[in-house]
């Protein structure tokens, strides 16, 4: 079981809850420019908060299309270095990753994923604004949705684009700004930082593990298993950069995410671990969305959906 220790402290904070030198942490949703009585507004150049290099912007969408520089190291970047072309994407439009329809992985593996005799809550990593957030709220299982996103501008353009959710501002921690709506709640701030007094029946991962940087996964899936309930399922949608150059191979993010991988994560935590779809997204006509990963020299990159149980 990870703890929460360690995982605060790969973002950078002690057990105190102060930055090093002993300094007073100023509130996450401060450094944004935020107050607790002004109206949410955001700027497009404001900076982020997330530590998993912007994952959230991939979470929201399919992980396609993605700005061609390599991540810098965690070891000897900064946040700001970490994020910038997340926050530049979204201040510019560059975002061709989100998709205006529900993901079909959720679609395919519904029944399985979401079988319930009770009202679940379900956890999204990174979320963006993928309208995969409203979808799982609407549905009668479904008890509510939590999001989790260190990019400002794509929580106000989800605000933005849902008005039926009616999402407003309800409270500021530390970490945290988190908005609520009908049965949607967003939390702005460093996922690395989540995870204190919170439960979880359901987690869907779209992107997430695969765009952050290798070395967190570990720690990543240490924050799942501390939010997850024994029996407890999480759906996770990766890639798997299987044929082409060495360099390409092992280029990211998206990071590449084999079978190996996924079962030395879960299974040393008591998980099951079950592929539920693999498909070679290059194939055929792939379109600008592919074309990066095709000029990189890659001829298979498997989409891969896991369906991943906590044991009881």
């Amino acid at each position: 079981m990870g703890s929460m220790g360690g995982i605060r402290g790969a973002a950078g904070m002690n057990p105190g809850g102060s930055l090093g030198g002993g300094k007073p942490v100023v509130p996450r949703w401060r450094q944004l420019g935020l107050s607790e009585s002004k109206p949410m507004r955001f700027s497009p150049k404001m900076r982020a908060v997330s530590l998993a290099t912007g994952a959230g912007v991939v979470a929201s969408g399919v992980w396609h299309n993605l700005a061609a520089k390599p991540c810098l190291a965690l070891e000897t970047s900064t946040r700001e270095e970490r994020l910038s072309r997340w926050m530049e994407g979204w201040s510019i439009g560059r975002t061709a990753f989100h998709r205006a329809e529900v993901n079909a992985t959720i679609i395919q593996n519904e029944k399985v994923w979401l079988a319930t005799d009770s009202k679940l809550r379900v956890l999204v990593p990174l979320c963006g604004k993928t309208v995969d957030m409203p979808y799982l709220a609407g549905l009668e299982q479904v008890h509510s949705v939590v999001g989790v996103e260190g990019v400002p501008l794509a929580i106000e353009e989800f605000i933005k684009e849902n008005p039926e959710l009616k999402m407003k501002r309800v409270s500021n921690t530390e970490q945290f700004q988190v908005f609520k709506g009908k049965n949607v709640f967003l939390h702005l701030g460093d996922f690395f930082e989540f995870g204190q007094d919170q439960n979880f029946d359901r987690v869907w991962d779209r992107g997430s593990l695969v765009a952050i940087q290798p070395a967190l996964r570990e720690r990543y899936v240490a924050l799942l298993d501390d939010v997850l309930a024994p029996g407890g399922k999480i759906l996770l949608e990766g890639l798997h950069r299987k044929k082409g150059p060495e360099a390409a191979c092992k280029k990211g993010p998206p990071f590449s995410l084999q079978e190996s991988d996924i079962k030395n994560l879960f299974s040393s935590k008591k998980y099951t671990v079950k592929k539920m779809s693999s498909k070679n997204i290059l194939e055929g006509k792939g379109g600008e969305e592919y074309a990066r990963f095709k000029s990189e020299g890659l001829t298979v990159m498997n989409q891969e959906a896991w369906l991943i149980t906590k044991k009881m």
